[in-house]
């Protein structure tokens, strides 16, 4: 990370929020273990598990720096999937803010025309000090051309908003985080799209 956003951690020992990070590190893991991933009920829990270790990160990050990461370019996309486009810049954002691995996705850290890092699939002795979630699962992310983003089970995307309060761009007033799971129509929409329209989040996993 950049330094001129580090922030000083604090005294050696564990603080509760480190703690509860790797509980649920944890948790994502026997997750892992015990389901086969094969089918769709399955790939819920598995989802379900990674995004509350999403969560606590993204906590445990606002701890460190102060505010919740935001993504460069929130409205990149990508094909995932034969005939399926997906925004992938604020999971790309969330890959680097949470592993460590480059920043020029993070708004704030870094940006690739300046020679900072990019994501490379490695984690660095360097990179390493900076990474929240420090033994992710390598199921939790994927590569799709040179971008490195987290996923869930179905092998998309998380999708990721920062608040903004004079913009409202989400319902909740920190961040929404959510996978499309086995939905795959909707999958341009967003969170606000589903204000006043429950069909279309119905299917979805979700912080709100």
């Amino acid at each position: 990370m950049n330094p001129d956003i580090e922030r000083a951690r604090g005294a050696s020992g564990f603080t509760l929020m480190e703690l509860l990070v790797v509980i649920g590190i944890i948790a994502l893991l026997a997750v892992l273990v015990v389901s086969s991933g094969s089918s769709g009920s399955s790939k819920r829990r598995v989802t379900q598990g990674a995004q509350q270790s999403i969560e606590s990160a993204l906590e445990r990050y606002r701890e460190e720096y102060g505010e919740y990461p935001e993504p460069v370019n929130p409205d990149e996309t990508a094909e995932i999937m034969p005939g399926k486009v997906y925004r992938i810049g604020a999971a790309k954002c969330l890959y680097q803010a949470l592993r460590g691995d480059g920043y020029d996705a993070v708004k704030g850290a870094g940006s690739a025309e300046k020679g900072e890092p990019q994501s490379d699939g490695r984690v660095s002795a360097e990179e390493i000090k900076n990474a929240i979630l420090r033994d992710m699962p390598e199921g939790m992310w994927r590569k799709v051309g040179n971008n490195y983003f987290l996923v869930d089970a179905f092998g998309r995307p998380f999708q990721y908003v920062k608040a903004d309060a004079e913009k409202k761009t989400t319902i909740n007033a920190t961040y929404d985080v959510w996978s499309f799971a086995e939905d795959d129509k909707k999958i341009m929409s967003t969170s606000r799209d589903t204000e006043g329209n429950a069909k279309l989040g119905a299917k979805w996993i979700k912080n709100w």
